[in-house]
């Protein structure tokens, strides 16, 4: 009954559609035929765009030059020192608790949740469709980019290092490494709060070009960073590598976006939905 069933099915199918068709497509206008076809040849430029970072990204250790090494070892450096200060930083910031602080550290909680980024990224990028203003999509699209390389980058980085929180009291060197415990009070390092916070700084503050709202954006950013601190979620040292880790991956993801765009900017692959009573069909056609 069941194969019957199936095959009834796999026969009135293709009917009801043709009749859906005739009765619910009428011939379509060129102008729609445009903005269908622009729409769809942007959805793809995006796909390939979110693969060549990606790609570009891994990659990019491979074809480190001086100064990304130097830059490395700062970072390194930077955090290794740090590690000296996490306890004597942590006790001050302990002491300084006051009603103030303890209503503005909230706004840089929520400045750093991915949630709030990733909604943004979403309504730049649907929006810049609406609007059809490729400035605002790509910022979505590279905000997209960059906050799902950080999110991968750091939750793997927790889960690898298995660093204990402050809140816990066994101290800045108690480190679980490869354990994969998956418990939260040790997954201190790196501070997803703050490599997020620094992504989304970063990004927006290349794309918009204004030294106020770089400002403003940087600072929100390190505000992140210090509530971090003040509720005894990570050391300081953990909040230096996740700014550092932040800058980099919102950096990289801007570099690697021009890069793909001045290699496709003589190559284009335009797509075209054929719609009409007689059927479906897509038109394509490779400029170079």
């Amino acid at each position: 009954m069941t194969k019957f069933r199936l095959v009834i099915f796999l026969v009135i199918l293709p009917l009801s559609l043709s009749f859906a068709q005739n009765i619910l497509l009428p011939e379509t206008s060129n102008s729609s035929l445009n903005a269908q076809s622009g729409f769809i040849n942007d959805i793809g430029d995006d796909l390939s765009s979110m693969y060549k970072v990606g790609i570009g990204f891994v990659e990019s250790p491979l074809h480190f030059d001086s100064e990304d090494l130097i830059l490395t070892g700062i970072i390194i450096g930077a955090t290794t020192v740090s590690t000296s200060i996490d306890n004597p930083v942590r006790n001050v910031v302990r002491n300084s608790q006051n009603p103030t602080f303890d209503k503005i550290t909230p706004l840089g909680e929520e400045f750093g949740n991915p949630k709030y980024g990733t909604a943004l990224s979403v309504i730049l990028y649907l929006g810049g469709h609406i609007l059809q203003d490729k400035e605002i999509r790509k910022t979505g699209l590279m905000l997209t980019e960059a906050m799902f390389l950080n999110g991968v980058i750091t939750q793997g980085l927790k889960i690898v290092t298995g660093r204990s929180r402050p809140y816990s009291n066994e101290g800045n060197f108690d480190i679980h490494f490869l354990k994969m415990e998956f418990v939260d009070r040790d997954y201190s390092f790196p501070s997803g709060h703050t490599s997020t916070a620094f992504t989304f700084a970063t990004v927006l503050s290349e794309r918009i070009g204004n030294i106020y709202a770089s400002i403003a954006l940087y600072s929100l950013a390190g505000l992140t960073a210090f509530q971090r601190i003040y509720s005894d979620s990570h050391w300081i040292s953990d909040t230096i590598v996740s700014a550092a880790l932040g800058t980099v991956i919102g950096l990289k993801v801007i570099k690697l976006n021009s890069e793909y765009e001045n290699e496709n900017s003589d190559t284009s692959l335009n797509i075209v939905p054929l719609i009409n009573r007689a059927g479906y069909g897509v038109s394509l056609a490779l400029s170079f």
